[in-house]
């Protein structure tokens, strides 16, 4: 057979051609409260030692994982995989997802997402829920702490009502301690909150009927001054608002379980936090967290959805959600929740009664 100039660059073509095509890239956004679970996850499907990790400087929240090597085995046709997570907020994540938004990960990519990872439900803020496939992973407790550490005049600052939570939302930085069982008639209560893309400031809006502006606040620099008005409403990630919440005295601040770690948390309508109280449905601040593929244009598919199917069993397995360090404590497995609500914030009915 006579090879030809022009044969022979076609083959090279068609094999170059056919190796990119077997290296699989996929994008996921949304809400960083389980970011732990989905990096532990990534690397157990990529394998120890068969990835390198590349992480924004600036956002603990973005991360890429890059194989080294193609897997074994039945998925051996998936190539080199490639998993970018930006993880800037449930409701920046759907919306992202449905307009098919480039987003930048931590390579320095600009790409488009078939999926968001979101504790608040779509139609909670304003986006057709019917737009997306939905696929539940999981409850996210939420909480509001205080400072054991900080001096301040609101050890007797307890239990949060509905009312109350209201009230502190609209009137934080005006109000004294005292208003809410603080010890001070002068010293004023802060709020500390996330911002609007953030699953824990949706649910918990949603849990005490709030709609408004909130009144929330950072540290003054020098931080001994008095705090300011949150200039952007609202603080990134979880670590964002502890962080404040640490140096601002008589203050309060909201996150997800699983950025408590040494804070104390309020009861609210006398039930204290606990994942226990969750799973019963005596405490009602929680969401749902569930994956959100796109249909239709910018869906999932071929090796791109195989490896988010993938990732989805690692990160459902009841072994996993039951025993890991990542899960346990700061999220509620589904098969150990006794309630279910259809709305975020909504009535909660028993599965067993």
């Amino acid at each position: 057979m006579k090879l030809t100039l022009r044969g022979i660059l076609a083959g090279v073509a068609l094999v170059a051609g056919l190796s990119l095509q077997a290296d699989t890239t996929v994008v996921i956004t949304g809400g960083n409260a389980s970011r732990g679970v989905l990096y532990d996850r990534a690397e157990a499907l990529l394998g120890v030692n068969n990835f390198t990790k590349t992480s924004n400087p600036n956002n603990s929240s973005i991360r890429s994982y890059v194989a080294k090597n193609a897997l074994g085995g039945a998925n051996a046709g998936l190539g080199k995989i490639t998993i970018h997570f930006v993880l800037n907020g449930a409701a920046l994540g759907l919306q992202d997802v449905l307009a098919q938004n480039q987003i930048t990960t931590a390579t320095g990519a600009k790409l488009t997402s078939p999926v968001a990872v979101s504790s608040v439900q779509p139609d909670t803020v304003g986006i057709d829920s019917t737009l997306f496939t939905v696929k539940p992973t999981a409850v996210v407790p939420f909480a509001f702490i205080k400072s054991p550490a900080t001096p301040n005049s609101i050890a007797g600052f307890t239990n949060l009502t509905q009312r109350q939570a209201y009230y502190l939302e609209q009137a934080s930085g005006l109000v004294p301690t005292a208003f809410f069982g603080g010890s001070s008639t002068t010293d004023p209560v802060y709020l500390v909150g996330r911002d609007t893309g953030a699953a824990v400031r949706q649910v918990i809006d949603a849990s005490i009927y709030f709609s408004g502006t909130p009144s929330f606040y950072i540290t003054n620099t020098p931080a001994s001054d008095p705090p300011i008005s949150d200039p952007v409403g609202g603080r990134p990630t979880g670590g964002d608002v502890t962080n404040n919440v640490a140096l601002i005295p008589n203050s309060i601040g909201t996150v997800s379980a699983g950025d408590i770690g040494g804070f104390q948390t309020l009861s609210y309508e006398g039930v204290p936090f606990s994942t226990a109280n969750v799973a019963n449905g005596s405490y009602p601040l929680w969401g749902y967290e569930s994956w959100y593929l796109k249909q239709g244009t910018g869906a999932a598919t071929g090796n791109a959805l195989t490896v988010l199917n993938l990732l989805f069993g690692l990160v459902t397995d009841t072994t996993y959600q039951h025993s890991n360090s990542n899960f346990v404590g700061k999220f509620v497995a589904l098969d150990d929740l006794t309630v279910t609500r259809s709305v975020d914030g909504g009535p909660i009915t028993s599965t067993i009664y």
